[in-house]
């Protein structure tokens, strides 16, 4: 891809790759992202990319695309009808120039807008023979901007009013609101950025707004099905009454604001506890209904609550701490100590991200279907960097209140890190043991007490909290140190440490052994030689 082999005198489309993301209808068939690349002008003119755009960027020095950054410049002759260019076609490799890469130093487009006060224009778009939807002006200006639950203080909410969305001002504009009427029925566009090129021209200059929705009637649903936004841009379109619905709207401005979907289970919405997922807690008859924020990843690359996040380099150290759910973030109740997400760094731009799901507040409302499954877990995702789909990958039980987590991932490993889920079940030994050199013969009934308060002092007194953690009650990360009791051998005492400084075949041979796998937790599950990578959460 050389600007040299291009034609001279030859006339050239010079554009930005952008990606219109869709969400469907609940009901329907999952839609593909629409990938074009557009001229910026008071006239937008799109060329859309048919083929393999991903095989056409691994053949450049680039190896890859990113979306609302890369420009080409394309030879007018590779367009063809209906404005489309065939990038398999050998001829895109050879005379289509890729003029430049925006730096990611330059931020005042991509992360500027996740923080701050932005305006936002709602369009509600009339065809020539007044097709018009459902919601009036006044209606619709209530649903966005001013209901209980709205887009606004669905974002405040998520972000503890570092993102909010306020109605557009400005001559024309009731509300955040305008009427646009178009020249022809709805039938008779192609696309829904043919009809955003028409009512570009008709928004009143001195509308001041950041952000465009376009609500269009409920005919339009041959070319929308629930919504689409343009990914790292400034509008979205809604297909009627979907341009009421908080979730929706949430969800659209989400991939304006540069997030890709949240997807499981091969369905690429399908994390239900994101509003990057899917629409099935959405309901077109209750739109006050849908209270949910975003999964771990989409939470870290925000950056709203850094200050509550932990980067974690498994090759060489682990993580061992406390996660707590987004509705205790937002509302002050994390303690010092605590954790909101966590990053587990991959080798190249594949990581996985840990958050606690708990169904209350601000993220009450996942789907029913979804509340045994995901309520009180650690939900784990894997997303390759900023912009892209994040994928459900592990689904672990926490705790009613908090989740604690420890993780060990090999530190020789060279892939990226598989999403695992835990093994081993939090129990109390069974065999006798040891406090102050007294043989318990009663084991962990020993510590039992019939108060709570006095059970504590004698597993404080004895350093069960690895042997006996349901009876000390100590299930979770401290389940995984080592205990404070010596065991036997060849009729001398050995503590965990004598096992850490053993060969790798004698450390596996001892930590095989019932009690002492039990005892020695933490050095059994740390020695590379017996330990598998995994992730391991209070049962």
């Amino acid at each position: 891809m050389n600007a040299s082999v291009t034609a001279i005198g030859e006339s050239s489309f010079d554009c930005t790759i952008h990606q219109i993301a869709s969400m469907p209808a609940k009901g329907e068939p999952q839609m593909p992202h629409q990938t074009v690349c557009k001229m910026e002008g008071k006239i937008e003119n799109y060329v859309s990319l048919d083929g393999d755009i991903n095989a056409f960027f691994l053949k450049s020095p680039f190896g890859q695309f990113e979306v609302g950054w890369t420009e080409l410049s394309i030879p007018t002759s590779l367009i063809g009808d209906g404005n489309r260019l065939d990038l398999d076609d050998y001829r895109s490799s050879e005379l289509i120039v890729i003029t430049g890469r925006r730096l990611r130093e330059d931020l005042s487009r991509k992360v500027i807008h996740r923080v701050g006060t932005w305006k936002v224009l709602a369009v509600r778009v009339i065809d020539s023979t007044g097709d018009t939807p459902t919601r009036s002006r006044s209606q619709l200006a209530s649903d966005i901007f001013d209901d209980a639950f709205n887009l606004d203080n669905a974002a405040q909410a998520c972000s503890k009013g570092q993102l909010k969305f306020k109605a557009a001002t400005g001559d024309g504009v009731l509300n955040g609101v305008i009427d646009v009427s178009l020249s022809k029925t709805m039938s008779s566009y192609q696309n829904v950025y043919e009809v955003w090129n028409e009512v570009l021209a008709l928004i009143p200059e001195g509308a001041d707004h950041t952000f465009t929705i376009l609500v269009l009637p409920d005919s339009s649903k041959r070319i929308l099905s629930g919504a689409q936004a343009w990914i790292n841009g400034k509008v979205s379109w809604y297909r009627d009454l979907y341009g009421s619905d908080p979730t929706y709207l949430l969800h659209e401005l989400g991939h304006n604001l540069g997030h890709g979907h949240s997807g499981g289970e091969d369905y690429e919405y399908g994390d239900p506890t994101c509003t990057m997922g899917g629409g099935d807690y959405v309901n077109r008859e209750n739109d006050d209904r849908g209270k949910m924020c975003f999964n771990a990843a989409k939470t870290y690359y925000f950056g709203w609550f850094l200050q509550y996040h932990k980067d974690v380099d498994p090759s060489t150290s682990a993580y061992n701490g406390e996660l707590v759910g987004t509705n205790d973030v937002v509302n002050g109740e994390i303690s010092a100590g605590q954790d909101m997400t966590v990053k587990l760094h991959g080798q190249g731009e594949t990581n996985l991200f840990m958050m606690y799901q708990k169904t209350e507040g601000v993220t009450v409302d996942i789907a029913d279907k979804y509340e045994s499954t995901f309520n009180n877990h650690v939900v784990i995702v894997e997303q390759s960097g900023d912009s892209q789909v994040s994928w459900v990958c592990s689904i672990t039980p926490g705790r009613p209140d908090v989740a604690k987590v420890i993780s060990f991932v090999d530190g020789v490993t060279t892939t990226p890190p598989s999403c695992f889920k835990p093994e081993g079940a939090c129990v109390d030994t069974k065999r006798k043991f040891y406090v102050r050199s007294k043989l318990r013969h009663g084991g962990c009934r020993w510590a039992q007490q019939h108060s709570r308060r006095n059970t504590k002092k004698r597993c404080n007194k004895g350093k069960l909290s690895s042997m006996c953690p349901v009876t000390c009650g100590t299930c979770g990360y401290e389940q995984y140190i080592d205990g404070g009791q010596t065991f036997r051998v060849a009729g001398s005492n050995k503590r965990c440490s004598w096992i850490s400084q053993r060969p790798d075949n004698e450390k596996a041979t001892w930590c095989n052994k019932s009690g002492v796998n039990l005892l020695c937790r933490f050095t059994c599950r740390h020695s590379t030689s017996v330990r598998k990578n995994n992730i391991f959460l209070d049962a």
